[in-house]
């Protein structure tokens, strides 16, 4: 497998415009009499110079720390996991990112309806004839509704009474 690595390989190849290089050929196996250096383990390796000349920050400088300083050392590599939680923690307990997004459209609690206001609910007095129109009703003023139950009432009780013109029994018996 290519050293080089993955996206360096990829980023070569782009630039070129796609002609990949002829392969390599593999290095000469060195002969037996030398010594070969075995690497050393990842932990056994000395720390690079940048690392060396800086400290690893600590519980302490995380207490120093402002949201304008710089976070880059607390998450380099060799850094304490608890000194790094904290200093994120600290990062992001600033307000900047406490801003909601004005572009979040599931943010609000669509379980509890808004009152509509009252300029809403008078544009909505059209509604019944519009609706009554749409299925071909006729709208009822609130006068010709109760026209119309005085005449169901009056129709019912000429059906009780009788043909001749009488008054009904009951009350011919309460005048005697």
């Amino acid at each position: 497998m290519s050293e080089e690595g993955f996206l360096r390989r990829w980023s070569r190849l782009k630039s070129t415009g796609g002609e990949a290089e002829p392969a390599r050929p593999a290095p000469a196996p060195a002969p037996a009499s030398v010594p070969v250096a075995v690497p050393e383990p990842v932990a056994a390796r000395p720390e690079s110079v940048a690392t060396r000349s800086a400290p690893l920050p600590t519980m302490d400088d995380v207490a120093r720390l402002t949201p304008d300083a710089d976070f880059s050392a607390f998450v380099a590599k060799g850094v304490d996991k608890s000194v790094q939680r904290l200093a994120l923690k600290k990062l992001f307990t600033d307000p900047h990112f406490n801003a909601i997004d004005g572009l979040d459209m599931y943010m609000n609690d669509y379980n509890k309806a808004a009152p509509l206001p009252p300029g809403m609910l008078a544009s909505l007095k059209h509604a019944p004839g519009v609706l009554s129109r749409l299925f071909e009703e006729q709208p009822e003023h609130p006068e010709a509704a109760v026209a119309r139950e005085l005449a169901a009432e009056q129709a019912a009780e000429q059906a009780t009474e009788p043909a001749t013109g009488q008054a009904p029994p009951s009350t011919q018996q309460g005048n005697a």
